[in-house]
């Protein structure tokens, strides 16, 4: 059975987890086709294949349309697919038999109550379609609700180890990095600051917020737009104001980089704290509002992030490709 694994969408934000995926499930693929915007950005060359989309939805999902078809034609009859759009695989199967491909999906922000239509769209999507999913709340919805095939996989813990420094020494400065580039709630925010105020704060922002001066009226808060590696390293920990009803069904990408970065996660008492609490007991602590002196930033029992990640291709490898053995 011929393989492609594809990500037409390519998100920029996604680009670690592309690499990873590349690099370890690379050669279990006879095709790889990637959105051309990230062309710069991959690491590998060999069998990846780029695509110019389409930005009007029309003329995007008749280049879709052209795309599987010209799979089919080549017989590859199975499909991964890293990001997707509900409303094109939904409206896909009104013109080609999407039931001849075995098609996963990775399941990361499309499950989301708020976008109404794209909600809906994966409930009436092919039953035969695969989901990826990363959190027990995905599966229960896929599973027990929409009634589809899900299985669940791990987020991969993608550590840069050149840049990480574990070496244990006292901060000058105590800063707390807070991400609120999506979906954050500004009144959590807030009283966590006004809590805290022996703490210096690295607030990561959007450009439209940074023009707003959002925060701006706390001295020791500081507004960036980016972070480098060597500055995620002098933080004590990451605190994540989500808000709980997009992640409902959805995972953190800051949560897996504070844990390569060896981060205390400080979190509210909601749906992702709960799954993540469980996993992570040592990297995932709950916010009661004020961080005393005597914190403890350490994480003196590190998870084997090696392991971590080994496990997680060899269950997807088995979840995809089945008892066919596929050599590194």
């Amino acid at each position: 059975m011929k393989t492609v694994l594809i990500d037409y969408l390519s998100p920029g934000g996604h680009l670690p987890i592309i690499n990873f995926y590349i690099k370890n499930l690379g050669k279990c693929f006879d095709l790889i086709y990637l959105n051309n915007k990230v062309r710069k950005n991959i690491l590998a060359k060999n069998k990846i294949n780029y695509i110019n989309l389409k930005k009007n939805f029309f003329l995007r999902f008749f280049q879709m349309l052209g795309f599987f078809l010209s799979l089919k034609k080549k017989n590859i009859n199975r499909v991964v697919m890293l990001s997707y759009e509900p409303q094109i695989l939904f409206f896909l199967s009104f013109f080609i038999d999407l039931s001849y491909f075995k098609i996963f999906v990775f399941e990361h922000d499309t499950l989301n109550e708020k976008n109404y239509f794209k909600f809906l769209f994966i409930k009436y999507l092919n039953k035969n379609i695969t989901h990826l999913a990363y959190t027990d709340t995905q599966i229960k919805l896929l599973d027990k609700i929409f009634k589809k095939k899900a299985i669940f996989t791990n987020h991969p813990i993608i550590e840069n180890k050149k840049n990480i420094n574990y070496i244990k020494k006292k901060f000058k400065k105590k800063i707390i990095l807070i991400p609120t580039r999506h979906h954050f709630i500004k009144d959590l925010i807030e009283n966590f600051i006004k809590k805290n105020l022996n703490y210096q704060f690295y607030v990561l922002a959007k450009k439209n917020n940074l023009k707003k001066k959002i925060f701006s009226n706390f001295n020791n808060v500081k507004l960036i737009e980016f972070i480098k590696e060597k500055d995620i390293n002098k933080v004590i920990a990451i605190y994540l104001p989500l808000d709980p009803e997009i992640y409902k069904y959805r995972v953190s990408a800051w949560l897996y980089m504070g844990i390569a970065y060896n981060k205390k996660i400080l979190m509210e008492n909601n749906d992702l704290y709960k799954f993540e609490k469980k996993r992570f007991p040592n990297y995932i602590v709950l916010n009661n509002n004020k961080i005393f002196n005597n914190f403890n930033s350490f994480v003196k029992k590190k998870i084997n992030i090696s392991k971590y990640n080994s496990l997680l291709i060899t269950n997807l490898k088995k979840s995809i490709f089945g008892k066919i053995k596929i050599d590194n």
